[in-house]
């Protein structure tokens, strides 16, 4: 399969999704709850990539009556144009449907913190480059004063690589309100254990949420805005060197809105 037709056939994919997610008013019994975030980052630190950039980024989290879904997509551009790495301008887009098992079977699987057990996949692509196909198995905790904790455990799948690789990813949300008001930290941590001569690569990316649009008088949990650090060792399972650095601790801002 060429990478045209794989594209074609991923677009309408896509789409479908979004036709789905489009009929909650009609499926009410298969959804529990969706939303859909947009946002706007600016980066810079960045190893690789562009040392300066700027990405609108669109999320989407839906939960169902048979599991969930998560779906990322970045359009990542250079701030300037001089002494840059990498493409000036790239892509990335990922889907994470997981199947419950206490939800399927309709059996309550907790004990102790864990909260329920999954099959979790992971389908992602980034501009220039294959598919990547991840199968795996996800653990949801309960964890008081988090909003979410999730464990992923992949066997990764590179194109033209095959199955070299496995990977831990794990997803958080911890809100908590000051007297300036309220914020959240979100994030990820990612890291994969090498394969086929790659190196072995730590992603930790902590996001620090403002609920901007409360402060203005407007509904909670909509506008936010903040920073975010990016701290990353072999950067894309690239050995760093002395002679070319893939380490890196990017920091940036945002400003996001959710629309649930």
């Amino acid at each position: 399969m060429n990478d045209m037709t794989l594209s074609r056939k991923t677009s309408v994919a896509f789409a479908s999704i979004l036709m789905v997610w489009g009929c909650e008013a009609q499926a009410g019994d298969f959804v529990n709850f969706q939303m859909f975030d947009t946002s706007l980052y600016l980066q810079a630190g960045n190893k690789v990539d562009p040392e300066k950039t700027i990405s609108p980024i669109f999320e989407a989290f839906g939960d169902y009556s048979i599991g969930d879904m998560y779906v990322y997509a970045i359009w990542q551009n250079a701030l300037e144009s001089s002494h840059q790495q990498g493409p000036s301008s790239t892509y990335y887009y990922k889907f994470v449907p997981r199947l419950s098992i206490g939800k399927i079977f309709g059996t309550d699987l907790s004990f102790g913190p864990l909260k329920d057990i999954s099959f979790a996949q992971w389908i992602s692509r980034t501009k220039g480059y294959g598919t990547e196909y991840m199968p795996g198995i996800g653990l949801d905790w309960d964890v008081p004063g988090f909003t979410w904790l999730r464990t992923m455990f992949y066997a990764e799948h590179n194109q033209p690589l095959g199955w070299n690789d496995r990977r831990i990813h794990i997803d958080y949300g911890y809100p908590f309100s000051t007297s300036w008001g309220n914020f959240r930290i979100v994030g990820t941590f990612d890291r994969t254990f090498g394969g086929s001569g790659q190196a072995v690569t730590t992603d930790f990316k902590p996001e620090l949420h403002y609920d901007l649009g409360q402060a203005l008088g407007q509904r909670p949990g909509h506008l936010w805005t903040g920073v975010v650090i990016d701290m990353v060792k072999n950067k894309y399972k690239i050995q760093n060197t002395a002679s070319f650095k893939t380490n890196q601790v990017s920091y940036g801002a945002l400003i996001r809105y959710s629309f649930f």
